[in-house]
């Protein structure tokens, strides 16, 4: 078993906006930030991230963007393999040029009960 430190290719300072470089455990870092930051945060296309952060319960809401494209031969991985499953609020969703929405969502356990004539997940 290898105890070598992880290989990056990103350092300091980086390019991106509002962006901080953590190199520590991921999980542990996310709970702090959440602790201090006045701000939200976000993370996109990272799969494994994502697994982990939900898996440890820091997930407060899902952005799901909906492309009409069926990539049933081209497609490789499927999203959400891996995660656990997640009972969800729809809290807003917004279409644009059309085709592409925007669907967003909280855990059902942090929204709340569901409102009257709402269904619970």
């Amino acid at each position: 078993m290898s105890t070598a430190a992880p290989v990056t290719t990103l350092s300091e300072p980086l390019s991106w906006a509002n962006t901080q470089l953590v190199a520590k455990d991921p999980v542990e870092a996310v709970r702090e930030m959440k602790d201090t930051a006045a701000e939200s945060m976000r993370t996109i296309g990272s799969l494994t991230l994502c697994r982990s952060l939900l898996k440890a319960g820091l997930v407060d809401r899902f952005r799901v963007v909906v492309f009409p494209v069926i990539t049933g031969s081209s497609g490789r991985e499927r999203i959400y393999d891996g995660y656990p499953d997640v009972a969800l609020e729809m809290i807003s969703s917004r279409t644009f040029d059309g085709r592409i929405q925007l669907l967003e969502y909280v855990p059902a356990i942090l929204a709340g009960p569901p409102g009257p004539g709402g269904a619970s997940a």
